[in-house]
């Protein structure tokens, strides 16, 4: 198992993960109408939130990302090599008595549109349990969960628990990204109390909407969230932030757009430590994605001496070409408006 946690002071702070995800890590089975199946495609909420952390965390800052990886007795090598190749602090647990976490993912035309997906074994779930025996994944400074409103009541208070045993008072960021089907107007309540325990919720708009109306949106509109179009935030000290996605609807480079929510929370969680604004977290956010849908999987991951690209493309320059892109954008409003 790889480690980044030393006994020293000054590597300590160094190697504490800033990012660790308590999401799955899932097999998927993609399958097209007429088209021959695709089989061990990594996938999972867990694998792309990783994701979006490890594209803003390169050489050695690696290992400041955090990795649980829960597998069964058939999880393939190659996959395994994968998640390696992203050299974070993995922590890699088979279990030689199950099966790991596989799910079937199948889609109505060729477009990524339609689709549906069932878990074909039992998924294996992460909770903080799952870190008693990973003390350098504990110390992190912000988990990720995909998870209902009792299980977020159940889990944070257990994980701040397994932290205080281990001496570290610190409190970490939450990021909780709700599971889909329990965003109902009945569970509205749930939520909100859910809401006080964590410092990031994100819903996509349809599950918003689902926590306020019984019916899903017939249109997009401006004040809720909705992959393509871009993000939303707002918290209580700063104002609501819209920012774009960084590829325009019609796209050629956009190829499948699963995981793309979840590799902007990743990358969100990371830029709004470094940065502490809405604004600026939601611009790693728009970047990560972008990686995320370029492709049916997980992006390629290239590196040499000069440093890594994913994709092809350097995720700094990426950001700061979306960085541009939103300047050019403000200047063209100012100018209109003084026109």
């Amino acid at each position: 198992m790889d480690q980044c946690f030393s006994r020293t002071r000054g590597q300590e702070e160094e190697c504490t993960p800033v990012f660790t995800s308590l999401g799955m890590i899932v097999l998927d089975e993609i399958r097209f109408p007429g088209k021959a199946p695709i089989s061990n495609v990594i996938g999972g909420s867990g694998a792309y939130t990783t994701l979006g952390a490890r594209l803003f965390n390169s050489g050695a800052h690696s290992k400041g990302v955090g990795c649980l990886v829960l597998a069964g007795k058939d999880f393939p090598q190659p996959a395994e090599s994968t998640l390696r190749d992203w050299e974070t602090s993995l922590a890699f647990r088979k279990d030689p008595t199950t099966l790991s976490t596989r799910g079937l993912l199948k889609y109505e035309d060729t477009t990524f549109g339609p689709k549906k997906f069932r878990y074909t074994t039992e998924p294996m779930k992460s909770t903080p349990k799952h870190l008693q025996a990973e003390a350098h994944l504990l110390r992190s400074k912000a988990f990720h969960l995909l998870a209902t409103p009792a299980e977020v009541v159940q889990q944070i208070p257990e994980l701040m628990s397994l932290r205080r045993k281990r001496g570290i008072t610190e409190r970490p960021y939450i990021v909780w990204e709700p599971l889909p089907m329990t965003c109902t107007l009945e569970n509205r309540q749930a939520f909100l109390d859910a809401c006080k325990l964590v410092d990031v919720f994100s819903p996509n708009h349809l599950e918003m909407t689902g926590l306020f109306t019984p019916e899903p949106p017939n249109s997009f509109k401006p004040a809720e969230l909705a992959g393509q179009y871009g993000s939303l935030t707002m918290s209580r000290s700063e104002s609501a932030v819209w920012m774009p996605a960084f590829y325009e609807l019609g796209a050629t480079q956009v190829i499948d757009p699963t995981g793309a929510g979840n590799a902007f929370l990743g990358g969100f969680g990371v830029g709004l430590q470094r940065t502490e604004t809405l604004a600026e977290a939601a611009a790693y956010g728009s970047v990560a994605a972008s990686f995320a849908l370029e492709q049916i999987g997980l992006p390629r991951r290239e590196s040499d001496g000069d440093g890594e690209t994913w994709n092809g493309c350097t995720v700094i320059s990426r950001l700061d070409e979306y960085k541009s892109r939103l300047e050019e954008k403000k200047a063209s409003s100012s100018a209109g408006e003084a026109g």
